[in-house]
């Protein structure tokens, strides 16, 4: 046989061998790894957004150009649904400030169900992780929305009971608002924080005694 022969053959054989290995890869996964590559994207796309939510929409009905816009990202993050999580979870921990505030204020919409275009709520549990050192940031508003979308997780974000005990003496008042707001949501798998709770009725701050006083309630099931 020439050499040309067994050349072509061999080429052959490595062509086939590659083939079968880029196909043992299922479909799902170049779907998931497009998701992810999309996901990324458009959570680095929430930096232009300013937070927190307005208030109220316009006296005339219509929608602000960057309100759209907020509508338009978070549709299609919604989309994604839990393939939009762990590129969330990483811009929890992004270097820009104006991204981590905007994720963990989206978390917390799209947890909580807050607006119709984004529902059914979306279960965040399998970044709690993300959300729990996310309670360690350096900006408050990351700390409280972080801590808020906790308390959308439920009974099953327990294991975060400890740091957000840490947050419920936190000098930020908006951060200790939304400790309270998280045990709440617990519910009674929170029993460990009654006491630290009790002890923030005495808080300097109206709002944080009165959201200490709701977890109470919501904890003892009263």
């Amino acid at each position: 046989m020439s050499r040309v022969v067994i050349g072509a053959l061999f080429l052959t054989v490595i062509v086939a061998s590659s083939f079968r290995v880029m196909t043992a890869f299922p479909e799902s996964f170049y779907r998931f790894s497009s998701a992810q590559t999309s996901a990324d994207d458009l959570v680095k796309q929430l930096r232009e957004l300013p937070t927190p939510l307005p208030a109220m929409g316009r006296s005339d009905g219509m929608i602000d150009p960057i309100e759209q816009r907020r509508r338009d990202l978070y549709r299609q993050l919604r989309w994604l649904g839990e393939n939009a999580l762990p590129a969330l979870a990483r811009g929890l921990s992004d270097p820009d400030v104006r991204i981590r505030r905007n994720v963990a204020l989206f978390l917390n919409v799209l947890a909580g169900g807050w607006v119709d275009y984004l529902r059914p709520k979306v279960n965040i549990a399998s970044i709690l992780q993300a959300l729990v050192a996310a309670l360690n940031d350096s900006d408050p508003s990351v700390r409280g929305w972080s801590a808020q979308a906790i308390g959308e997780i439920g009974p099953d974000a327990a294991e975060a009971i400890p740091v957000l005990l840490t947050l419920l003496k936190d000098e930020n008042e908006g951060a200790r608002n939304s400790a309270c707001i998280a045990l709440r949501g617990i519910g009674p798998a929170a029993k460990a924080a009654l006491p630290a709770l009790r002890e923030a009725l005495s808080d300097p701050s109206t709002d944080v005694r009165r959201f200490a006083a709701q977890a109470i309630d919501k904890i003892e099931g009263r």
